[in-house]
């Protein structure tokens, strides 16, 4: 198996965390501790290689996992030096191995959840636990193990050296209140996100520095008597660091599984607001999303306003979004989430489903909007040129054959009694038919374009419908004033093809025509007492209808059951 550089060194890391565990286990057993006591002292150190390891893989970019393995394998290291009672340059080595987890540790608190050290006080901070701490070694007094190999740093206890000591212990007071001081910080100045980062760490380490900073004060003269309780208050809150940053990593899984909730939510459109889903998934409430366009602005705010990505503050960032290598928008999160990549991916990538969903969404709208419209100016195209046309009819052939009419007329009268009877006759005919197909060119223009709705309105050509209907038409109108003239035509040619139906198929004997306007809407109902059975077939004049009324918006309803006349309500947006 080819594994990556990474994780073949923490492979290796883990191999040597068995080994110096096997041997520091074997060590204590041939030289007679007791069971309990060495059981406890591997198992700290075993907990922190594996939390570090599992955190180190979990999140690669983060000197946490490092640290803390780090902190296990030189714990680990150091019993195996101490127990190996081979001399005192070993044991020396071991007793400085014995302390260096502890700056570990602190290191890794200063700087968790990134590991990273972020200003030169923190620095500081970290440079001087390590010296303090080293420091100290040489003050470790291990007379009371008859058994164990000299300090070789053991400084004497008398003169420069109690000053010394004193000295270290004061450093060492000092540096334990800085360290919980800078823990203090970093929860009082965090944001959420980052709170809940710290909620593994901090209680832990401020446990283990209070125990500490107890058991210095003690050394320095304050009247406590230590009890056999503090040290194992003091096990139990260095055991506690691993436990909890693994509840953590755990803890962090378990949110990556929600974004398995988030994408079926967002998915079946009941997560609500996608900024709102997004905050719960990333336990975020300060996350913004960026729509991303191709116009200038760039990214944009769900309102359409433009977004700068770069004025988010120090705490927080920006996360490009991307959906098959094309940007679709960002998350401007807190800067925490770096910290906890997966669970950050897991969430774009869902987030970035739903961005692309609503961008084919808008698409999709975009497009059934430019159709509306289209439909809207064919109608209105299609409405100019029946009035143009109507318009032409009268005031040109219309007009003309008036004209001709009245020649016909005077040059019937000319002939008179005394002319060609034949002649006189032609005449006649030639006039009544001249008046019929005048009649029925005047029929035509109406039906073209009435004028009379141009020139008075939707209430009166209504009313001039009516009177020209073969149908007695009952009217109730209720939408007095003028209205947008598409509006008008629609309304118009709705109860005229109503009317029209009523008399030539339905075979009626009584129609009502209601409208009423309320609400930015214009209401139109015919209602007939005919044989029913209407329906807007394709080509039929209903379908037709139900073509311009949608075309502004508006619906058609046609219910025409057999026997039982026919009812068509339409509903127009007036404005």
């Amino acid at each position: 198996m080819n594994l990556p550089p990474r994780a073949r060194l923490q492979a290796g890391l883990a191999v040597l965390a068995l080994a110096l565990l096997g041997i520091s286990a074997r060590l204590a057993v041939v030289g007679g501790g007791p069971l309990y006591q060495v059981g406890k002292e591997l198992l700290v150190g075993a907990l922190f290689v594996i939390a570090g390891l599992a955190g180190w893989a979990r999140r690669p970019d983060s000197r946490t996992g490092p640290l803390m393995a780090a902190a296990g394998l030189v714990w680990l290291l150091a019993r195996v030096f101490i127990w190996s009672g081979t001399g005192s340059f070993v044991f020396t080595v071991g007793l400085i191995l014995v302390v260096t987890p502890i700056a570990l540790i602190a290191h890794m608190a200063v700087g968790f959840p990134g590991g990273r050290i972020s200003s030169k006080l923190e620095r500081a901070i970290v440079v001087s636990a390590y010296l303090v701490i080293l420091a100290g070694v040489g003050f470790l007094d291990v007379g009371a193990c008859p058994d164990c190999p000299a300090n070789l740093l053991l400084v004497g206890p008398g003169g420069i050296g109690r000053w010394a000591e004193t000295a270290i212990e004061v450093a060492t007071l000092l540096s334990i209140a800085a360290f919980v001081a800078t823990l203090a910080r970093h929860w009082l100045r965090g944001t959420p996100a980052t709170r809940r980062m710290l909620v593994p760490v901090l209680p832990t380490a401020s446990l283990y520095a209070a125990i500490s900073a107890t058991f210095v004060l003690v050394e320095l003269g304050l009247p406590l008597r230590p009890v056999k309780s503090w040290e194992t208050v003091e096990y139990i809150a260095i055991l506690a660091v691993p436990l909890a940053f693994l509840a953590g990593l755990l803890r962090s899984r378990l949110a990556r599984a929600d974004v398995g909730t988030l994408v079926v939510e967002l998915g079946e459109g009941s997560g609500g607001e996608l900024r709102g889903a997004l905050a719960k998934a990333l336990r975020d409430p300060t996350v913004e999303v960026a729509y991303w366009t191709d116009d200038p602005g760039g990214y944009r705010h769900a309102d359409g306003q433009a977004m700068d990505l770069s004025l988010h503050g120090q705490d927080r960032t920006a996360t490009v979004i991307e959906r098959k290598g094309l940007r679709v928008g960002a998350l401007v999160h807190d800067r925490a989430l770096l910290d906890d990549p997966a669970l950050l991916d897991s969430v774009c990538a869902a987030a970035g489903l739903a961005l692309e969903n609503q961008r084919l969404h808008a698409e999709v709208v975009a497009r059934l909007e430019d159709v509306r419209t289209s439909r809207a100016r064919i109608v209105e195209a299609g409405d100019a040129e029946r009035q143009r046309v109507e318009r032409n009819l009268h005031d040109g052939a219309q007009q003309r054959l008036v004209s001709l009419s009245m020649a016909l007329r005077m040059a019937r009268d000319r002939v008179g009694a005394s002319g060609d009877p034949s002649l006189v006759g032609l005449l006649g005919d030639a006039s009544e038919e001249l008046n019929l197909a005048l009649r029925e060119l005047r029929e035509l223009a109406a039906g073209l374009h009435p004028p009379i709705l141009t020139d008075e309105g939707l209430e009166a050509a209504l009313e001039s419908l009516a009177e020209r209907s073969a149908v007695p038409v009952e009217l109730s109108l209720g939408a007095p004033g003028r209205l947008a003239a598409p509006v008008e035509v629609a309304a118009y040619y709705v109860v005229s093809e109503a009317l029209a139906n009523a008399a030539k198929h339905a075979r009626a004997s009584h129609a009502v025509v209601r409208t009423c306007r309320a609400d930015h809407q214009l209401d139109v109902e015919v209602v007939d007492d005919g044989v029913g059975g209407a329906a807007a077939r394709p080509g039929s004049g209903l379908e037709g209808l139900t073509d311009r009324v949608e075309a502004l918006g508006g619906t058609l309803c046609v219910e025409s059951r057999p026997g039982e006349g026919t009812r068509l309500v339409a509903h127009i947006p007036c404005g």
